[in-house]
Parts: structure tokens; C-alpha cells; sequence
């Protein structure tokens, strides 16, 4: 069930318009990588699809610190949630890469289009995605993915 008494739609609300705020960090940081990989890319004719495609694997990690502590508040464990988003990221960063080609090299857009393209047509689906699968609400009484450290657990 996508809403419940321990997930009502408001903390929905509230966690994508944190998704959004941390987004438009990663997305500045994922500008900067791209402009950088760009610009020093000799090694390739495609420098664009590859400046896009490397960026975008740096700014993942990046990424998955942000939305665990800042936007989800994930108690999820580390390895779990982060090969989970990676699937996610992955699935996205396979995509969005061909797409930015077909549209960069193929049909001759701007790189501004193609980033403006990608990035909105992707982000509320990616959003979904992290909740429900990478860093799932946790429901009270026997929560599944939920690993307490035996320590912290207390007396």
C-alpha cells in the first residue's frame, strides 16, 4: 500500500520536495563533473555521451549519502540500500545515456535540452523508486529490512 497510518501522504509530500531540494545539489554537482569531463575529454569523438555517462556514476555515490540521511532518513542497511539504488541508478544511468545520444549525436539537439530532457523526464519515477524499493518505509512492528545493531539496541 503506497499510503498508511505510518506513511500518510504528507511525509510523501514532504520527502519529494526534499527529493527535489537534494536533487538540485546533485544535479549542480553532476553539471560541474560533466562540464569538467568535457572539456578535458580528448580520448574520444564522443566526449558529450562520455562526459554524461562518467559524471553521472560519480555524482550515484554522491547521490545515495544524500537521499539516505537527508531525504529518506533510512535506518536501511548500508549494503542493501546502496546495491538497491544502484540498481536504480543503473537502470536510469543506461538509459538516460542512450536517450542524451539519440538526442546529442543522432538528432542534433543542444546539450542543455538533453539535460533538461533527462533529468525532468526521469525524476519523479526515480523518486518512486528509491521510496519503495531502495529505502522502503519502515512499518511498525515486524519491519522488514529493518537491522538493529545489537548494541544500540539497548538493555
Amino acid at each position: 500500500m503506497m499510503f498508511s497510518d505510518d506513511y500518510p501522504w504528507t511525509k510523501m509530500i514532504r520527502e519529494y520536495a526534499m527529493y527535489c531540494t537534494v536533487g538540485c545539489f546533485n544535479v549542480a554537482v553532476f553539471a560541474a563533473l560533466y562540464l569538467f569531463f568535457y572539456n578535458y575529454n580528448t580520448w574520444t569523438p564522443y566526449a558529450e555521451t562520455v562526459s554524461w555517462a562518467v559524471s553521472f556514476l560519480i555524482s550515484s555515490i554522491q547521490g545515495y549519502a544524500l537521499h539516505r540521511w537527508i531525504t529518506f532518513e533510512s535506518d536501511s542497511e548500508v549494503r542493501s540500500s546502496f546495491t538497491k539504488l544502484m540498481i536504480v541508478y543503473g537502470t536510469l544511468w543506461a538509459v538516460s545515456t542512450m536517450t542524451f545520444h539519440v538526442m546529442i549525436e543522432v538528432m542534433g539537439m543542444s546539450q542543455l535540452v538533453s539535460w533538461v530532457v533527462n533529468t525532468s523526464a526521469f525524476g519523479f519515477l526515480t523518486f518512486l523508486a528509491l521510496r519503495y524499493y531502495a529505502f522502503p518505509p519502515m512499518r511498525s512492528g515486524n519491519d522488514v529490512g529493518l537491522e538493529v545493531v545489537p548494541f544500540l539496541a539497548g538493555p
